[in-house]
């Protein structure tokens, strides 16, 4: 199978001899997982020591001979995008701006209460941390499922315990902090995103398409349940919904349609970049986005066995005998994983489309398998 490689000039550089056995060990998953792309960065200390781009950014067929995947094309990295809100909202927290710790329904424009519960509020952390109570089940992309102002079935949207008693894994909540942002700052979140993490950090990439080069979007494919032998081109997050996005753009309200919980899109190496800010609690080249205490918030444990904390999960077993941390995602053929190690100081970032997996998030059968492959490869004796 096609791959590209580039190797970041590094003290921690490897060796051609690491390199080659690395590219063959990805190679063989990659087409054992019978993937259409795979992108990969791998970092030690401060530097991407290891970078590959395996498959097609478009798949060939019979119309078109198809286009090589490169490493500086970019992925929608589903879930992965939830850190990136809960960075902004702690930078927004540090700014004074808002805290964590208050009720949501602040800087939202609908009331936000549980029904069963009306007297319960629902936190900023509650949102960043999924113990809301709010859940999935009626859809996610759009905030109006939850606005008793517009949709008579809201309360169906909430689940029967209060607020910070229980722990269920919820888009809408990342959903509804995109639209705390906006109320917070008077500014669209993906702009604040932007302002507050990318470009201080130099990195490429954002939540709306229309401002991104379509050109260097790794298409997402996935396999339908009913036929997984075949791959189908999901366009739908890539579209652009110019109207609603640039033109006719309603704080509060259009938000959904760039997904704040999973529509992030950026190259496996800007990912790196922004991990390594996190692993060295906060910055990078000696760039600060936030505080080492607030970086300690976004990686404890606040939900017990669910291993959750503010968009950040704890890994005990992705790198066997380690405490690791980061976020994966998946959705609709894109499995995504950030992943580092803050005592050794080596990360992995792993975005992939196509793969016949188990797994909703790639984890188990593909990032695994590639992280522990490239470790013994890269790093071990």
């Amino acid at each position: 199978m096609l791959f590209t490689s580039l190797i970041s000039p590094s003290a921690h550089a490897v060796s051609p001899h690491r390199r080659a056995a690395a590219n063959r060990a990805v190679q063989k998953i990659f087409d054992d997982m019978d993937m259409a792309s795979l992108s990969i960065a791998v970092t030690q200390g401060d530097s991407i020591i290891y970078q590959q781009a395996f498959g097609y950014r478009i798949l060939p067929d019979a119309q078109h001979k198809g286009e090589i995947l490169e490493t500086d094309d970019m992925y929608r990295i589903a879930s992965v995008s939830k850190t990136f809100i809960a960075t902004a909202i702690m930078r927004l927290t540090e700014e004074g701006i808002l805290d964590i710790n208050e009720d949501a329904q602040r800087y939202l424009t609908f009331p936000l209460r549980n029904p069963q519960f009306p007297d319960s509020v629902i936190t900023i952390k509650n949102l960043l941390t999924h113990t809301s109570g709010i859940n999935d089940s009626r859809s996610w992309w759009k905030i109006d499922f939850i606005n008793p102002r517009i949709d008579k079935d809201y309360y169906k949207c909430y689940s029967d315990y209060a607020p910070g008693h229980g722990y269920k894994y919820c888009n809408m909540n990342y959903a509804l902090l995109g639209a705390v942002i906006e109320g917070a700052t008077g500014t669209r979140f993906d702009r604040v995103v932007s302002d507050k993490i990318m470009k201080p950090l130099n990195l490429g990439g954002g939540y709306n398409v229309n401002y991104l080069d379509r050109s260097k979007l790794a298409q997402l494919y996935y396999r339908p349940k009913e036929n997984p032998d075949t791959l189908i081109n999901d366009t739908e997050y890539y579209r652009q919904y110019r109207d609603q996005l640039i033109d006719n753009y309603t704080l509060g309200r259009s938000l959904g349609l760039e997904y704040p919980s999973s529509g992030m899109k950026i190259t496996a190496s800007d990912l790196a970049r922004y991990m390594m800010m996190h692993m060295y609690n906060g910055e990078l080249d000696s760039v600060r986005i936030i505080s080492p205490e607030s970086e300690a918030m976004i990686r404890r444990n606040y939900v017990g066995s669910n291993n959750y904390g503010l968009a950040f999960r704890e890994y005990r077993n992705f790198l066997p005998g380690r405490l690791m941390h980061g976020q994966t995602g998946g959705s609709q053929g894109a499995t995504t994983c950030m992943i580092f190690d803050p005592e050794e100081e080596i990360g992995f970032v792993i975005l992939e489309s196509g793969a016949k997996t188990d797994f909703i998030d790639g984890y188990g059968d593909v990032h695994v398998p590639i992280a522990r492959a490239l470790y013994n490869a890269l790093f071990a004796e």
